[in-house]
């Protein structure tokens, strides 16, 4: 339901400024004359690929629900395109001299 302002008129929400910077201009300036797919798809993989495959946090980055993600990496899988695998974290590296962490046991023990 609209809210509305004292004098009756519907209130309207806060406007957005979307300022870019000269470098944002140029930058889109190179994308003029491509389809909005190409340039969609684009963004989309190289999200991808700036998150080591975080369908998360890529998701979060474009702004698009995680199921629409994954409903656009379905479809370029489908047509061939090569989609970043989510990464797992690298394995932690041990110094020289040092012990490696002991297992976290997460079950009682099943022998005595």
């Amino acid at each position: 339901m609209p809210r509305y302002t004292a004098n009756g008129t519907p209130e309207r929400p806060p406007t957005r400024s979307y300022t870019l910077s000269p470098f944002d201009h140029e930058c889109l300036g190179h994308l003029v004359g491509h389809t909005l797919a190409l340039v969609k798809r684009e963004l989309i993989l190289q999200t991808l690929r700036y998150v080591n495959g975080n369908r998360t946090r890529a998701a979060d980055l474009l702004g698009i629900s995680i199921r629409s993600l994954r409903d656009h990496i379905r479809k370029y899988k489908s047509h061939g395109e090569s989609v970043p695998k989510p990464e797992s974290p690298p394995a932690p590296t041990i110094a020289d001299g040092e012990r490696p962490p002991r297992p976290v046991r997460t079950s009682p023990r099943m022998f005595g």
